[in-house]
């Protein structure tokens, strides 16, 4: 990386200084205000959620008053004692001056949606809902009376039964349903207690539905959406359809989420390090770690647990309450420019008087380390003038050494090219040896038969025609050797490995059958791949004279696997012979590089090798068998049958 020049660094120097200055000052201003306004969101969004929860509170603890002052009704009374008479001339006067009642009820508390008696079957035989009594259907219900509808096996209802005299049970907040209808009504609490005959016994539930827009609009109504907002969430572990739902929010469509099948709850919107307290906790307030935004919570149960109840949450939105820091930033950073500008103009005025005779012996030994034949021209007597002359010296050395030491590389290159091409030939005669046997052998026993006068045509056409074959296979082995060293690109076509490898088999099933080795072949159906055939064929007979000479004569196993998997094709060449040494297994297709006795040799099969699947796509790979021997696993692309 370049250095900074000495101008730079004075520049650097002043402005970290300037700008060191700032930073505090601005750390300092901007920390203690932006404390100060989130204390006092804080104790604000605090407030604000005692004040709301308070309201809960309220409404739930009216609700209870009314509906143990609707119990308390003359009406109520003397219908409960015509039901236990069983009298019908006394029980249809009594029950609908109950509904009366109950509609007087209605009409001067407009914060109640309904309210009914409903016997201890579940019958319900008086409602008024929203200012209209209701009318009871025939007795064939299950009631002498008839019935608006039965609640029997509601869940609500089954709870409330087993409650005391004057106690009172709250249902779950829930939006409402018009019985046989599909739209939603507003959200609203069932209050429930039980009312008992004159001898003990229970008569059946008292049941009033609240609405709860009162809570709904105070709490939508408590921040705008620039200061923030607000939500009640349901604490209720044991209930996990309604664990974390919201119950009012100021986006609507959260609401109730476990009824109108949006599935929305508070866990999808925050994070577990926040809503964990939340439901665990009475009150707190957290910090968003998204947003930075503030969160205080409140917790009230109108059903006197604290693992189900209602928990408000008041977010305060971090831009709003930070927002008078926007001017405190503005003033500092028109200051900060000011003054910054200042430092750079000084900077500069000192920069160049001091740095142009530097630059000029910078910018010369750029030019040198580029071009070793410049020099920096610089006429001055002080030191930057030795400086520039002591570099041009140097640099007049360099290019003569430089000169000398490219012709020593060259003739060691050309050096190391004649040994190469030495060790390729031999490579090449070790390469050609089997195909060149077995071309001599064909001849030899043509030859004998054309002596004996034994002449089969149809013999001579297969032995020749054998041996065009090994001579194309000679030219194979050549061109592979040819395209390793030079890097030419193959021919790739799709073809059979299977086939490639019976070949391969019976090219060396000679040397195998001489050295008393036992080759097999696990034969599958035809498995294509893409690559060149004849550098294919070259890299599996490599790979089996190597194994037919690493195993024990009379007693060796070579082996050979194909399969097809994940877009290519392995081959497995497994002997059972000693193996290769862990220190050998990172050497072995280093070009030249052989295990082999001296002259046994050259080190290039595996090399070559290596070459031909680099070029092809594919590769090769070495490990160690499992009761001894090696596995050379050679994977290729696989190929397609069009």
């Amino acid at each position: 990386m370049r250095r900074l020049k000495i101008g730079q660094k004075l520049l650097a120097t002043l402005l970290a200084l300037t700008l060191f200055s700032l930073l505090t000052f601005y750390l300092l201003i901007i920390g203690s205000t932006e404390k100060i306004l989130r204390e006092n969101a804080t104790r604000q969004v605090r407030q604000l959620a005692a004040k709301s929860t308070q309201e809960l509170q309220s409404l739930a603890e009216n609700s209870s008053r009314t509906l143990l002052a609707a119990t308390a009704a003359p009406d109520l009374g003397r219908f409960l004692r015509a039901l236990e008479s069983r009298d019908p001339r006394r029980m249809e006067p009594a029950l609908s001056r109950l509904e009366l009642t109950f509609l007087d009820f209605q009409k001067l508390d407009k914060s109640l949606q309904a309210i009914r008696f409903v016997d201890s079957e579940g019958n319900v035989l008086v409602k008024v809902r929203e200012g209209e009594i209701l009318p009871r259907k025939p007795a064939s219900q299950g009631s002498a009376l008839g019935a608006v509808h039965s609640l029997r096996g509601r869940e609500f209802f089954t709870g409330a039964l087993a409650l005391p005299k004057g106690s009172v049970a709250v249902s779950n907040m829930e939006r409402g349903r018009v019985e046989e209808e599909e739209k939603w009504c507003p959200a609203l609490v069932r209050f429930s207690t039980p009312v008992f005959f004159d001898e003990g016994r229970l008569a059946g539930l008292v049941i009033i539905n609240v609405w709860a827009e009162t809570a709904g609009s105070t709490i939508n109504r408590l921040l705008s959406a620039e200061e923030g907002s607000a939500f009640l969430v349901e604490r209720n572990p044991a209930s996990p359809e309604r664990h974390g739902i919201y119950l009012f929010h100021q986006n609507e469509a959260c609401q109730f989420g476990n009824q109108t099948g949006t599935e929305i709850k508070v866990f999808q919107d925050f994070p577990p390090s926040v809503t964990s307290s939340w439901m665990k906790e009475q009150e707190g307030v957290a910090i968003d770690p998204r947003s930075g935004d503030i969160l205080a919570h409140r917790f009230y149960s109108p059903f006197g647990s604290d693992t189900r109840g209602w928990v408000l949450v008041v977010k305060a939105s971090r831009s709003f309450f930070l927002s008078p820091l926007a001017t405190i930033r503005e003033q500092i950073t028109l200051w900060g420019v000011v003054v910054v500008a200042l430092a750079v103009g000084a900077a500069l005025f000192f920069a160049r008087s001091l740095t142009k005779p530097i630059r000029a012996v910078v910018e010369g030994t750029e030019r040198i380390g580029r071009d070793l034949s410049r020099r920096i021209d610089l006429d001055s007597r002080d030191e930057l003038g030795s400086l520039a002359s002591g570099i041009n010296e140097l640099a007049a050395t360099l290019e003569k050494n430089l000169d000398e030491r490219q012709k020593v590389e060259e003739k060691i290159r050309h050096a190391d090219k004649l040994a190469s091409i030495g060790e390729m030939a031999a490579g090449l005669a070790h390469e050609l040896n089997t195909p060149l046997s077995n071309i001599n052998a064909l001849a030899t026993l043509a030859r004998k038969e054309v002596e004996r006068g034994e002449c089969d045509r149809r013999t001579i056409a297969r032995d020749l025609a054998d041996i065009s074959s090994q001579t194309a296979r000679c030219s194979g082995i050549v061109s592979g050797l040819l395209s390793f060293a030079r890097r030419q690109e193959p021919c790739i076509t799709c073809l059979d490995t299977v086939r490639v490898v019976q070949d391969a088999l019976a090219l060396v099933g000679i040397k195998a059958k001489q050295k008393g080795v036992s080759l097999r072949f696990f034969e599958t159906e035809p498995v294509l791949a893409r690559g060149d055939e004849q550098q294919l064929l070259q890299v599996f007979i490599n790979l089996l004279v190597n194994a037919i000479d690493a195993v024990d004569p009379g007693k060796g196993i070579v082996a050979v696997e194909t399969a097809r998997g994940d877009g290519s094709v392995r081959i497995r060449f497994i002997d059972n012979g000693a193996g290769i040494a862990a220190e050998q297994m990172g050497k072995i297709f280093d070009p030249f590089y052989t295990t082999k006795e001296v002259g046994a040799g050259t080190g290039l099969g595996l090399s070559v090798s290596y070459g031909i699947l680099a070029a092809l796509g594919g590769e090769i790979g070495v490990q160690p068998a499992p009761n001894g021997g090696s596995i050379f696993t050679v994977t290729i692309p696989e190929g397609s049958g069009q």
